[in-house]
């Protein structure tokens, strides 16, 4: 990989679209679970491939370049989303069948029966819309540690913040995302619903 990095950061386009193909899901990933939706996380990802294209002289070496991909990623997503705060937009498609008028934004498991996944359906919707409710900077711990499981270093090198400050956040994140939990009647595990 370090070989591809040095190649494209000396302007080899294969290398380049390598490295984009490696790390394609890893961004979509992200770019998903802070837009919220597919067609948004798409856009994010196109961004953040021009992003990443346009600076990879700055990455470091191998051994950064998850990290750093990952912050591109946030950064961008963090932007689109202030850009976008009051002109939010629905897709036709994830409203059908809902019967609030409200999009879900689930992955269907397969290996839970009707009811239960109707009932995490509704769950995981739920909290998502809690979610929604919490500053861009809590919502980011907690999507980046509870739902991609990020180790607290990765976190720290994605958002360029000192380890202290990135735990006692994302203490304040998920206290103050239970206090709202609870004010919607929603007693749920953060780990498991999620």
């Amino acid at each position: 990989m370090q070989d591809m990095l040095t190649k494209a950061q000396n302007g080899d386009i294969k290398a380049f679209e390598d490295i984009i193909t490696s790390y394609e899901k890893y961004i979509y990933v992200i770019a998903y679970n802070i837009m919220g939706n597919k067609e948004d996380a798409m856009d994010a990802s196109q961004e953040v491939a021009i992003k990443i294209y346009r600076n990879l002289k700055s990455c470091k070496g191998e051994s950064f370049l998850k990290p750093w991909i990952g912050r591109i990623t946030h950064n961008a997503c963090m932007d689109a989303l202030r850009k976008r705060k009051g002109k939010e937009t629905y897709s036709l498609d994830e409203m059908q069948g809902e019967e609030s008028g409200k999009p879900s934004m689930q992955i269907e498991d397969s290996a839970l029966g009707p009811e239960a996944l109707l009932l995490q359906k509704e769950l995981s919707g739920q909290i998502r819309d809690v979610l929604q409710k919490l500053p861009t900077n809590l919502q980011a711990l907690i999507i980046l540690r509870d739902i991609q499981d990020h180790s607290y270093e990765e976190i720290v090198q994605i958002l360029d913040l000192p380890e202290g400050t990135v735990k006692s956040r994302l203490f304040r994140a998920r206290a103050k995302l239970k206090e709202l939990l609870i004010a919607e009647q929603i007693g749920v595990s953060m780990r498991h619903s999620i």
